[in-house]
């Protein structure tokens, strides 16, 4: 069960880096020495949260393997999201957090009798992001376990939940994978030239999970980066809003452009180039002040914020862009994503 995933029906595939941590938690389950709630944190978090899909099909299995065989009735039930011990939870379509009605409905079904195995287990996914009431009613739930439930949290940001959350469970810490491991990874599970996935590893910081799951092709990375390059080069008259910026979520919109924007401030030498790398600095603060905006809750208008950080880059060459900027940072309220 999902809250917005159904009907999806692959058998998701482990990348090998994340493997020696999957087989100590089923060698866990094994030696019934799991615990009944799980941070699993990471960078990357879409590789948090594939290991907590990953780790919940390992315990659903009926094969009791240290993997989990993608055949058997538990592990079919579950890839379809039709299992009835199991319950996916995040954040609705068109928002950004996850409210307390989600965690009581998720704890009335947490504290149930297993249906079909001996284990009912919960996924919230971006973790951080429940509200503070949200927060608040799932600590009851973990103050009271049942002894046949197993809770994990898929987190990027840890320091975002509240301490009496994180002091109730125990810690799974996955690191990125090198970058060799990355590029082979994508070009192997995403069909992608080396150039693709080096591209999609720099406007991700290394997340390889994220990067897979959010491009549709190997082509949609590509043409975003060269549209970051069109809209904010210096001297073009005629450039308009890219299509590709309305077809992407704003988050990730936002997200990819201040990865970008990272990567010109490491490019330009500040020595030689000052202004330059002001211009950069203050692109990348205002980019910042929108995403740490939306990461709050903020759900701006799409076609607004979209026009309005187009019209934002697109003064980014001018010499005056820093009056531009001040009064983009003011106006955020105007754009829905007041702070």
């Amino acid at each position: 069960m999902s809250d917005g995933d159904a009907g999806r029906g692959e058998m998701p595939l482990s990348p090998p880096w994340m493997e020696p941590a999957l087989l100590n938690f089923a060698e866990l389950g094994v030696q019934q020495r799991l615990g009944h709630a799980y941070l699993v944190i990471s960078e990357d978090l879409g590789q948090a949260a594939l290991f907590s899909r990953l780790a919940a099909l390992q315990q659903l299995c009926q094969q009791q393997a240290a993997a989990p065989c993608g055949e058997c009735m538990g592990c079919k039930s579950a890839i379809c999201n039709t299992h009835g011990d199991l319950l996916e939870v995040k954040a609705e379509s068109g928002k950004s957090v996850i409210g307390i009605e989600q965690i009581r409905a998720a704890s009335r079904f947490f504290q149930q009798t297993a249906l079909y195995g001996k284990t009912k287990i919960l996924l919230i996914e971006e973790a951080e992001s429940m509200t503070q009431a949200a927060a608040n009613s799932l600590l009851k739930t973990l103050e009271e376990p049942s002894g046949t439930s197993l809770l994990l949290l898929s987190v990027s940001e840890i320091w975002r939940l509240p301490p009496t959350i994180r002091s109730r469970c125990q810690r799974i810490n996955l690191p990125l994978p090198s970058h060799e491991q990355a590029v082979f990874w994508l070009t192997t599970h995403n069909g992608w030239t080396e150039a693709q996935a080096t591209t999609a590893l720099s406007l991700h910081n290394g997340r390889a999970v994220t990067a897979a799951s959010e491009a549709t092709a190997g082509e949609a990375i590509p043409t975003l980066l060269r549209s970051f390059t069109a809209v904010t080069g210096p001297g073009k008259t005629g450039v308009s809003l890219p299509p590709v910026w309305s077809d992407v979520e704003t988050s990730v919109l936002v997200y990819q452009l201040m990865c970008w924007c990272e990567a010109k401030i490491r490019e330009t030498d500040l020595h030689e180039a000052r202004s330059e790398g002001q211009r950069w600095l203050l692109l990348h603060r205002c980019l910042m002040a929108v995403w740490d905006r939306l990461r709050s809750g903020a759900i701006p208008a799409k076609d607004i914020i979209s026009a309005e950080l187009f019209r934002l880059c697109r003064s980014a060459p001018h010499p005056q862009f820093s009056a531009v900027a001040e009064r983009f940072l003011v106006g955020l309220g105007k754009y829905g994503i007041a702070g």
